[in-house]
């Protein structure tokens, strides 16, 4: 991301690399656990479901850690997505507020963002993320 792009810019820009290739909910979720895994493997925690000698186990559930939010993304049986966002503070999770994926994307590229500023090594993670 270019030191040019405003801060609103530059997470709509982050929300459309989020949200690519948008079609399926397996997809999604697939992506950016596969994505957030090995970019920001230490604030990433993916669940998978079926039996462990499968062949096929697809993310049930993508948790993104950050100092002040923890981003849930779950896939139900049915196959939607729940997502939650959670207030945290000092490591405890104060408040569960469920929303929309899109919201929820959102508010992960505005997290990223935001930990891209603070930090020169997630700024160069994350354009890396965005580009590919």
């Amino acid at each position: 991301m270019d030191e040019d792009l405003d801060d609103g810019l530059r997470v709509e820009v982050l929300a459309s690399a989020l949200k690519m290739g948008k079609a399926e909910a397996k997809e999604l979720l697939e992506t950016l656990a596969t994505r957030l895994q090995a970019i920001m493997p230490e604030v990433t925690t993916v669940q998978r479901a079926g039996w462990f000698m499968s062949s096929e186990r697809p993310v049930r559930e993508l948790i993104v850690r950050f100092d002040d939010c923890h981003l849930q993304l779950v896939k139900e049986k049915t196959g939607t997505l729940t997502a939650v966002v959670m207030k945290v503070v000092r490591g405890v999770v104060l408040k569960s507020t469920p929303t929309s994926v899109d919201d929820w994307i959102k508010t992960l590229a505005t997290e990223l963002s935001k930990a891209a500023q603070k930090d020169a090594k997630t700024r160069e993670i994350l354009n890396k993320f965005v580009v590919g």
